[in-house]
This record gives structure tokens, C-alpha cells and sequence, in this order.
């Protein structure tokens, strides 16, 4: 695989910090995204500390509010001609209903609708370098459907629900973007069951190491770039069927369309 520059969201702790070392130490070129810029410094300082090779950036942006998400998205188009990979990792899990200043809910906000606008503000980087997107989803996501008038738990919120419902809506991005009407090469995985602050707060358990997370993204994109898959829902490093509601591209076009209508306000 050719070396890499790529911008991993929420890479200050957990997955996303063990996979910026992991693509650090086979010399890959790291954009560091947090939204606290005193935890982004103890990153850079754990990465450089722990792989000798530096982020060549850093980034700061709170993903509850829109209007930050989109102005990290335009400094990366000022800093960089071109990005390879952008790896969708920032989320929370969040046990009771709280709505953002924008008026979205959390989840929904951080896990998915970020996610979205991100991934359209530098799509001109990552076809620049005939990049693409890995978003990070969860086996979670067959639990969950889709309903219009329910994507932000409007009706007898459940912070389970909530989490998996915005994963479910990560693939179904995925599969938009890779097979849409102007397609970006895009895949999703499930990283495993890993010992992160989101599964403790979610499910009390324990787990792997965040280092087999960040081992499982790294070695997912190796498998990616191999075989230059597209479109694929990936568990233990395999692509693997998502759920039927995933699949359904009616269902997926009126997420995109909803999806769309809320981020209008942005020029894309």
C-alpha cells in the first residue's frame, strides 16, 4: 500500500487513536481530529512518543455543532491539495435524550449527520487523490430500523436504540456514497468488541485492548486496498451482508434525501 495521507475523526482516545499510531508507524501520513485542543496535543505528543513519526496535522472541531464540522471541513481543503483516506470514527453513546444547539439529537448529530457533512465538504481532497472513506460502523446496526419520524428517538428514546440506529444510518451512507448518482469509493466495518470509554458507558462490559481496534482498521484498509473493494460491510476483516434495511435502496434514498434537506444551508 502506498503511503497514505489520511484525517482519522475522533482520534484523541480509543479506536481512533490506536489506529492513528497503527497507520503512524508504517509511516502513513496522520491528521489528528478531537474536539479538545489540550487532548489533541496529548495525542500528537502519545503518537510521536509511541510510533517516532509526527501527525503532519491536527484539527480541532466540537462535532455538535454543524457549523464546526464544516469549518474543519474547508480548513483541510485550505491545508491539503489532496487527502487518500477519511476514516468516519467519532461517536457517542448517550443514555438519555439531549438535543445539540442546533436542535439535532446528539447521537444522531455526532455519529451520523457529521459524518455526512464531512465526507461532502472535502470530497474534492479525497478525488483529488482518488481517495476514499471508511466510516465506522457496528454489528449493532441489525437491531435497528429506519423510520422518518423517529431517526432521532423522538418516540420513547433509548440511548441503545439512539447508538444503533445512527450506525445502521452509517452504512446505509456508505452504500449511497459508493453506488449513488456521484459515487465515492466508501466502505464500512465493524471494529470488534473494543475496551473503549463508549462500550463502558453503553453496555458496562469489557473488551479487546483499543490497540486490536486500531489493528482491526488498519488491517481492514490493507484488505480494502488489495482488492480495491467498494460498497462492503466488513466484520473480522471480511466483507459481510448488513442488515436487509441497509441494503433497501428506496430506504437509503430517503435517508440521503432527509439527510440532504438538513445540511442544505452548507455549500457543497
Amino acid at each position: 500500500m502506498k503511503q497514505l495521507t489520511l484525517c482519522i475523526t475522533g482520534s484523541t482516545d480509543g479506536i481512533g487513536l490506536a489506529a492513528a499510531k497503527r497507520f503512524a508507524s508504517a509511516r502513513h501520513r496522520v491528521i489528528v481530529h478531537g474536539r479538545d485542543a489540550s487532548r489533541i496535543r496529548i495525542a500528537c505528543s502519545d503518537i510521536l512518543r509511541d510510533t517516532g513519526e509526527e501527525p503532519i496535522g491536527a484539527i480541532e472541531a466540537d462535532f455538535t455543532s454543524l457549523d464546526a464540522v464544516y469549518a474543519m471541513g474547508r480548513v483541510l481543503l485550505d491545508r491539503y491539495s489532496g487527502i487518500d483516506l477519511l476514516i468516519n470514527n467519532a461517536a457517542v453513546y448517550n443514555p438519555e435524550r439531549t438535543i445539540v444547539p442546533e436542535g439535532y439529537e446528539t447521537t444522531f448529530c455526532i455519529n451520523y449527520l457529521a459524518a455526512v457533512l464531512l465526507t461532502k465538504v472535502i470530497k474534492p481532497l479525497l478525488i483529488a487523490n482518488g481517495g476514499s472513506v471508511l466510516n465506522v460502523s457496528s454489528v449493532d446496526h441489525h437491531s435497528a430500523i429506519f423510520d422518518p419520524l423517529n431517526m432521532q428517538g423522538e418516540q420513547r428514546y433509548s440511548g441503545y436504540d439512539a447508538y444503533a440506529r445512527s450506525k445502521l444510518f452509517n452504512i446505509m451512507f456508505t452504500l449511497d456514497s459508493a453506488f449513488g448518482d456521484d459515487p465515492l469509493r466508501s466502505n464500512t466495518l465493524d471494529p470488534g468488541v473494543i475496551a473503549t470509554k463508549l462500550l463502558h458507558a453503553g453496555w458496562a462490559l469489557g473488551g479487546d485492548d483499543v490497540s486490536v481496534g486500531g489493528e482491526e482498521v488498519y488491517a481492514t484498509v490493507l484488505e480494502i486496498a488489495r482488492n480495491n473493494w467498494n460498497g462492503e460491510y466488513f466484520e473480522n476483516l471480511r466483507p459481510t451482508r448488513c442488515s436487509a434495511v441497509a441494503m433497501d435502496p428506496f430506504q437509503r434514498k430517503e435517508l440521503a434525501e432527509l439527510a440532504g434537506n438538513m445540511l442544505s444551508r452548507f455549500r457543497l
